[in-house]
C-alpha cells in the first residue's frame, strides 16, 4: 500500500484547493463555505486508498494525508456526497458514537446542533432536533440565505497562494464540524432548565416591566447596593452651549464615570470618534463589551443597541463599546483605514504579520493605531472582569480549561453556539490575549463568532446569556 502519492495523479485536488482558497480571498464565499469545501476533499488510487487534504502542512499548495489504512471504494476523484442524505447519515454517525460512549453528550450536541446543508436554491438546512430520532428531520434555517455553490473550474495551472491565506481548519476534522445530537437523554431537563433561564433573564434585563415576558423566578440573586452616580464634568458644553461628549482624560478614576452617558474615550485613524456607555450597579461585576472590531463583522452591534436600551442587571458594572473600528466599518473592511488588522495589533505575543494589503496585517509594530492606543487606555481604567468580543462568520466559540472553559461552555449553550477550535489564521497580538492580562492577569475573555448574521433570537439571547454567566460564575 502506497504512503505517498503521486503528485500528478492529484492536480484535481490541487486546482480546487487553490481556486477555493482565492475565491475565500476575493470575498466570494465566506471562511466556513471554504473549510467545508477543502476538508471535504477526497481522492482515491489505484491502491483504494483514500487520501484528504493535510490542513496542518498545506501552504502554497496542498499537501495531502491519509484518510485511514482501511481501503475506500474503488471511485476516482470523489467527494463527500452532499444533500440531506448527508446530513442524515452524519447525524446517525453521531448519535451512534454518542451510543457506544465514544462522545460526551455536550460534544454529540454540539457536533448535531451545527450541521448545515445549503440546498441549490441557496436556502440553509439544518437538523430539527425536536423531531429527530434513528433519521433526522430537517427544517430550514431562519437565516440570511448563503450564496449558492461556488463553481470550480476545470484543473488550471497557477500561482500558488502565501500560506498564512489559507482559511482552513485541523486535519482532524473532517467535515466542518458546527453540531450535535439534541439529547435524545437529557432533553426534557436542558430544554426545560433552559426556558427557566431564559425568562428569568429576560425578567432580570428588563427589571419587570409591563410589556416584558414575567417569571415567578428571581431575576438576579444577590444584588449590590448601588454607588452614588458619578456627575458629568462642567466643561461638558462648548463656547456655543452645545452639548460635547465627554472626553475619558476628563475622569480621574474610574469611580467618577457615569452612567448612562456616551464617553469618548478616543479618535480612529480618519478621526471619528470612538466612544462606550457605561450601565448598571458602579459595584457591580465589570463587564466590557465591544459590539464590532473588524468593520465589516458588525452583528455584535444589535447585541449592544439591546444592552444600552434594556436596564442593565443590578448586580453587573456594563461597560458597552459598539465600534472599536468605526473608520473600518464606513468601508466595510476588516481592518482599520491603515489596513491594519486591529485584532492583531494587540502588544500581548504581537508579532509581524504580512505586510499592508494582506488580511492579518498585524501594522508596523504592536499598538501603533491609534484604536488600539485608546483601548488600551479604556482598558487600564476599567480592568474587567470579563470581556466579550463579537466577530463573524465562524459560528462558533473556542474551548477553554477550567473555569474559563466551563464559562465558554455554558455560554454557548445559552446561544445555541457549538464550542470548537477557532482557526483558519494566524492568531497574534489579539485583543482577548491583551484583554485577560487585564485585572490582575484575571479577566475572562470570550470571542463569540456568530454565521453570516444573527439568526432569530440570537441578539436578545446573548444579551441574556451575560447577565446568566456572571450570575453563575461571579457570585456575589
Amino acid at each position: 500500500m502506497s504512503n505517498s502519492p503521486h503528485l500528478q495523479e492529484f492536480e484535481y485536488l490541487q486546482v480546487v484547493y487553490r481556486r477555493t482558497c482565492e475565491a475565500f480571498d476575493r470575498g466570494e464565499i465566506s471562511s466556513v463555505e471554504a473549510r467545508d469545501t477543502i476538508t471535504r476533499l477526497r481522492h482515491t488510487d489505484a491502491d483504494g486508498v483514500a487520501w484528504k487534504i493535510d490542513t496542518t502542512r498545506s501552504g502554497r499548495r496542498a499537501a495531502v494525508v491519509r484518510v485511514s489504512d482501511q481501503p475506500a471504494p474503488p471511485t476516482v476523484r470523489r467527494t463527500v456526497s452532499t444533500g440531506l442524505d448527508a446530513l442524515d447519515e452524519k447525524y446517525r454517525e453521531i448519535c451512534a458514537a454518542f451510543d457506544r460512549g465514544e462522545m460526551t453528550a455536550t460534544a454529540a450536541r454540539n457536533e448535531v446542533v451545527a450541521l448545515r446543508y445549503t440546498d441549490a436554491h441557496g436556502h440553509t438546512w439544518k437538523i430539527d432536533t425536536q423531531r429527530s430520532s434513528k433519521r433526522a428531520a430537517f427544517v430550514q434555517h431562519r437565516d440570511i440565505p448563503a450564496p449558492k455553490p461556488v463553481h470550480i473550474a476545470e484543473p488550471v495551472r497557477e500561482e500558488p497562494l502565501q500560506t498564512d491565506q489559507i482559511p482552513v481548519v485541523s486535519a482532524d476534522n473532517d467535515v466542518y464540524d458546527d453540531g450535535s445530537r439534541l439529547l435524545r437523554i437529557k432533553r426534557i431537563s436542558v430544554l426545560a432548565t433552559t426556558a427557566v433561564v431564559s425568562i428569568a433573564l429576560l425578567v432580570a434585563f428588563t427589571g419587570g416591566s409591563d410589556t416584558t415576558i414575567t417569571s415567578s423566578t428571581s431575576s438576579v440573586a444577590g444584588s449590590t447596593p448601588l454607588s452614588p452616580i458619578p456627575t458629568i464634568p462642567n466643561d461638558n458644553n462648548n463656547d456655543n452651549n452645545e452639548v460635547v461628549t465627554p472626553l475619558l482624560s476628563s475622569f480621574a478614576n474610574r469611580e467618577a464615570i457615569p452612567n448612562d452617558t456616551e464617553i469618548e474615550f478616543g479618535r480612529s485613524v480618519q478621526n471619528r470618534p470612538l466612544t462606550f456607555i457605561r450601565r448598571g450597579n458602579p459595584n457591580g461585576v465589570r463587564v466590557l463589551v465591544v459590539g464590532c472590531i473588524h468593520g465589516n463583522e458588525c452583528a455584535g452591534l444589535a447585541i449592544t443597541d439591546i444592552l444600552k436600551a434594556t436596564p442593565a442587571p443590578s448586580n453587573i458594572d456594563l461597560w458597552i463599546l459598539p465600534k472599536l473600528n468605526p473608520d473600518g466599518t464606513l468601508l466595510n473592511t476588516r481592518q482599520n483605514a491603515n489596513k491594519v488588522d486591529l485584532n492583531r495589533n494587540f502588544p500581548v505575543r504581537w508579532k509581524p504579520l504580512g505586510k499592508s494589503g494582506f488580511w492579518q496585517w498585524s501594522g508596523a509594530g504592536a499598538a501603533s493605531e491609534p484604536e488600539t492606543k485608546s483601548m488600551l487606555r479604556l482598558g487600564k481604567m476599567v480592568q474587567p472582569q470579563l470581556s466579550i468580543w463579537y466577530h463573524q462568520d465562524y459560528f462558533r466559540i473556542s474551548p477553554g480549561v477550567g473555569r474559563d472553559g466551563d464559562m465558554r461552555k455554558r455560554y454557548a449553550i445559552l446561544v445555541d453556539l457549538p464550542v470548537l477550535k477557532i482557526e483558519g489564521g494566524t492568531y497574534s497580538g489579539t485583543s482577548s490575549m491583551w484583554s485577560e492580562t487585564l485585572n490582575n492577569n484575571d479577566t475572562t475573555s470570550l470571542t463569540v463568532e456568530f454565521g453570516k448574521g444573527l439568526r432569530d433570537g440570537e441578539a436578545q439571547a446573548n444579551a441574556d446569556a451575560i447577565s446568566t454567566v456572571v450570575k453563575e460564575f461571579f457570585p456575589s
